[in-house]
């Protein structure tokens, strides 16, 4: 990936903490070791945005499963890393359906950790990309007037100029201007686009 990837890590045992740190950095991430959860937390309430998370699930104090908690009560969206004993796969697995990127299972390669990382750094991106792309296309629809939005919403179920001037007690040739202004307005250059547009903000 071209972006120098930061990543938080968190294990309450110095030789992996070690280990994984040394790995990271050799291979060009920017690494930041914590050896409890509560560490990362300061960090982060005091400025630190890494890319990616990875903690171990089986902790003393606050625990892997705590944290994610933690982390979503506080609204912090960084991908989520689990590092697990074979014991510990069940909470893992429930882990994940509550919004963890991944589990990895004790003794792990780190090579699997690397690209489940890249994984997670590339999902997010693409996420904060579709965030930024449907706020523009809600803004755009926002600019619009009550009976622009009429039309469009109209024109999007298919109905046809006509149909719409029947609906809305206006005359086809007024529909047509507002369906031109509606198409300028969004940026699309024909119907199918409009309606695309339309499904990503669930009209």
């Amino acid at each position: 990936m071209s972006k120098k990837i930061s990543i938080a890590l968190v294990d309450d045992d110095d030789a992996v903490l070690d280990s994984l740190r040394l790995y990271f950095t050799a291979t060009g991430y920017d690494v930041a070791a914590f050896a409890e959860a509560d560490s990362l937390l300061k960090a982060l309430s005091e400025g630190l945005e890494p890319d990616c998370i990875v903690s171990d699930i089986r902790m003393p104090a606050l625990s892997g499963l705590e944290l994610q908690r933690e982390l979503s009560a506080r609204k912090i969206a960084i991908p989520l890393i689990l590092i697990t004993g074979h014991g510990d796969v069940e909470m893992a697995v429930g882990a994940i359906k509550a919004g963890a990127h991944d589990f990895i299972e004790k003794p792990f390669d780190e090579r699997r950790l690397l690209t489940s990382i890249e994984d997670a750094v590339s999902r997010r991106s693409r996420s904060i990309g579709e965030e930024t792309e449907l706020a523009a296309i809600a803004g755009k629809v926002a600019e619009l007037s009550e009976r622009q939005r009429q039309v469009m919403n109209l024109a999007v179920q298919g109905l046809s100029n006509k149909q719409i001037a029947n609906q809305l007690g206006i005359s086809p040739r007024t529909v047509e201007s507002y369906r031109a202004w509606v198409m300028e307005r969004m940026g699309a250059k024909n119907l199918a686009e409009l309606v695309r547009l339309a499904m990503r903000l669930g009209r």
